[in-house]
């Protein structure tokens, strides 16, 4: 069986909930707002500093209408690198 590294999943984690917050072109204030969380949460996800409760995975996943599977499969390198590259050209 597989084994998962947590602090991988983490970032994999902050990195999909950044983009898909970006790409909604939402402040961390205002995706907080939405899914009843503090900015600063919101902020401690994408920087992989947190545990999200899956109750918080959810809300983010039904808020951004994405499969909560997504959040865990794992990455290839080409995918992990376009996610990064999306999140860079986003923030410009």
């Amino acid at each position: 069986m597989a084994k998962n590294n947590v602090e991988y999943l983490k970032i994999q984690v902050g990195r999909i909930v950044l983009l898909n917050r970006l790409k909604a072109g939402l402040s961390q204030f205002e995706l907080g707002l939405k899914i009843d969380l503090s900015a600063n949460q919101v902020g401690r996800i994408e920087r992989a500093e947190s545990n999200p409760t899956l109750e918080t995975l959810v809300k983010i996943c039904n808020y951004f209408e994405i499969d909560i599977n997504n959040l865990f499969v794992k990455l290839n390198k080409l995918e992990e690198q376009s996610i990064i590259t999306e999140i860079k050209s986003l923030k410009k």
